[in-house]
């Protein structure tokens, strides 16, 4: 999977097309006043960035009641990014924030670039903004950089993800030091901070399903872009320092079961639509880690996971890990890790 980029793939030189900004970054929140000083250090390097291309910031808040969305638009503004922000009338989830955050901002300007960042992370506007040029590449419609992580700053989150051929995720070089990047295609890029190509998203109609919240969200993006004939690329580029899911926990502290929901149905929806006999196996282990928390916790787990069940059967329809998509997108053999999504592969 692993390739170094050859003089004949390097980016091709900027079309010279008009665009009313070329990147326009996209930022859902929801009370995030317990992390507002990474998300002001977050607005501080959007306007760094903003120096180097033409960026416009769209803030979308999913009806905050901790007054983060008012201290938010005020710093944006005292950090001189171009932004604007959007209040809805209440919390939509991440993955339908995005797409109104998508359509709003079709039908209002013309942009080259679409820009993923989650508000838990703080980015390094010049290598950000070096990452854009390989978007120039053939067939290109995603990339992403090296992502590290904010609590342990030597230590990769992710470099994107590859899925096996049974359709369970491995981040790549998560738990790893930077040596472990390299370039690749992975099969999907992180939400946390990701760049699309406009044109490619527009052809897909949305970037996200509106029925689910989040974590299956860039998968479900990842298969759609290679069954279209598209590739994702990961250079290694230190873009940013991630904390990692603020909106449910802290990174390594047991988290929520809505958060467990999406972490499970991002397996559960391959692993059924590849109609193998792992479905079996994740459903199983899937179960026993709910009922185990629901045990040591106050918390439902069972219930959260019940819902991911049926939800999984319902987007297994959509989702065929046939041959044809087999061929596109870049899948591995399945590796025998427990801990996988804690400490990804190399």
């Amino acid at each position: 999977m692993r390739e170094s980029l050859s003089t004949a793939s390097q980016p091709a030189s900027c079309s010279t097309r008009s665009y009313d900004f070329e990147v326009l970054a996209v930022v859902v929140n929801y009370n995030s006043k317990h992390f507002l000083a990474i998300e002001r250090k977050l607005l501080e390097g959007l306007a760094e960035l903003g120096r180097r291309v033409r960026l416009k910031l769209l803030v979308v808040d999913n009806c905050s009641t901790d007054g983060s969305f008012e201290e938010l638009k005020e710093h944006a503004k005292r950090a001189g990014v171009d932004a604007e922000a959007v209040r809805l009338s209440k919390n939509y989830g991440f993955t339908r924030a995005v797409n109104i955050a998508w359509h709003y901002a079709r039908k209002r300007w013309k942009f080259k670039y679409l820009m993923l960042l989650n508000n838990d992370l703080v980015i390094v506007p010049s290598n950000t903004a070096k990452l854009l040029k390989y978007l120039e590449i053939d067939n290109v419609a995603g990339v992403q950089g090296t992502i590290m992580q904010a609590d342990n700053p030597h230590i990769v989150d992710n470099c994107g993800h590859y899925i096996d051929i049974f359709g369970l995720t491995y981040p790549i070089c998560r738990g790893y030091t930077i040596e472990c990047a390299k370039v690749c295609h992975p099969s999907f890029l992180s939400g946390a901070f990701s760049v699309y190509r406009a044109d490619a998203i527009e052809k897909l109609g949305q970037l996200f399903d509106n029925r689910v919240e989040s974590y299956y969200d860039d998968k479900h993006l990842g298969l759609r872009l290679w069954s279209a004939g598209y590739k994702l690329l990961h250079v290694p580029l230190v873009v940013a320092y991630h904390l990692g899911s603020a909106s449910y926990a802290a990174r390594r502290k047991l988290k929520s079961p809505q958060w467990f929901k999406g972490v499970a149905l991002a397996d559960l929806v391959p692993s059924r639509a590849a109609r193998s006999s792992v479905w079996c196996l994740v459903t199983l282990y899937y179960g026993i880690v709910a009922a185990l928390l629901s045990l040591v916790t106050a918390s439902n787990y069972v219930k959260n996971y019940v819902a991911a069940l049926k939800e999984a059967k319902t987007f297994g329809r959509s989702v065929v890990m046939n041959e044809g998509l087999t061929r596109c997108v870049p899948l591995i053999m399945p590796v025998p890790k427990l801990n996988r999504l804690e400490r990804g592969i190399t």
